[in-house]
């Protein structure tokens, strides 16, 4: 297990990563409501209603829906939600589309936010081999850092398989 060292206390503190109870929602909700807030689609009200639909899914349907939270003692410094299904013109396949991985805003930026992205994306590999996946899709559109988020996904070894393109409309006045 990774851990981490504060500089205040000096004492190790291990990252513990498991998929997401029923005892995590609030934390989960708040990190996801703070890393929306930061993207491309800040501008869109969070919606309390859609989160908790989403997050009853993964304890509902856990074959079908991942919620995976990486913690540090009480805190939850990081969390995902995917799920998994066909190719939508062919047979036999089985994506995991990646909707959202968040690392708490304060500590994206240094190690123990990188530790936090590792630690989801290899929970998402073992969760994705275990349901019989054949690819993982990472829909990075959220437009925060996309340079640095190019290079942690470099790193790991995934390669690039096209790009997010996107516009938004502005209601007519």
């Amino acid at each position: 297990m990774d851990s981490f060292v504060t500089k205040e206390s000096r004492q190790a503190v291990t990252l513990a990563t498991t998929r997401a109870a029923e005892i995590h929602r609030t934390q989960v909700c708040a990190l996801t409501r703070s890393v929306h807030e930061k993207s491309l689609f800040g501008d869109i009200p969070f919606s309390d209603a859609k989160f908790d639909r989403a997050f009853d899914r993964t304890l509902n349907a856990p074959e079908q829906h991942l919620g995976l939270v990486v913690a540090l003692g009480s805190r939850v410094p990081g969390c995902c939600y995917c799920s998994i299904g066909g190719y939508f013109i062919g047979d036999g396949a089985r994506i995991v589309s990646v909707h959202a991985i968040c690392v708490a805003p304060d500590v994206s930026d240094g190690l123990l936010g990188g530790k936090v992205a590792l630690r989801l994306a290899k929970g998402i590999e073992v969760w994705a081999q275990s349901q019989g996946a054949t690819h993982i899709l990472y829909h990075v559109t959220a437009g925060i850092d996309a340079a640095c988020v190019d290079r942690f996904f470099q790193r790991i070894g995934m390669k690039q398989i096209g790009g997010d393109y996107g516009t938004k409309f502005f209601p007519k006045i």
